[in-house]
């Protein structure tokens, strides 16, 4: 998903916002607004950070729950093993939403079945 949200992102803030009539908003480059606000007649609205950058890593490491490598709970990798008859190394994720869908509802038909 992200790699298909990266060129969106990409031509979003490199497209060109026009003025528009009876609406008073800002209008430019998205990315020049942002990096170059003065050029604008506006400031720049960032602050500095109320602690250190290593605090935060701190903070993330402490409270960031990681993504499942295989897009599920850890507890759940043993039912997918013995359903699939697969060890864990075996076991592929899908390339695509209709792989995904293909996967999910043969399980779900599997799995009806206990």
């Amino acid at each position: 998903m992200q790699r298909d949200l990266n060129p969106f992102t990409h031509l979003w803030n490199s497209h060109r916002i026009r003025q528009q009539r009876h609406v008073e908003t800002p209008n430019g480059i998205p990315i020049v607004m942002y990096y170059q606000p003065e050029v604008y007649g506006t400031r720049d609205f960032s602050f500095r950070l109320p602690c250190e950058l290593e605090t935060i890593d701190r903070i993330q490491e402490r409270y960031f729950v990681k993504k499942p490598q295989f897009g599920c709970k850890d507890d759940f990798i043993p039912v997918l093993e013995h359903v699939c008859e697969m060890q864990r190394e075996q076991l592929t994720i899908p390339e695509s939403i209709e792989s995904a869908t293909s996967l999910f509802l043969a399980l779900n038909e599997i799995l009806d079945g206990y």
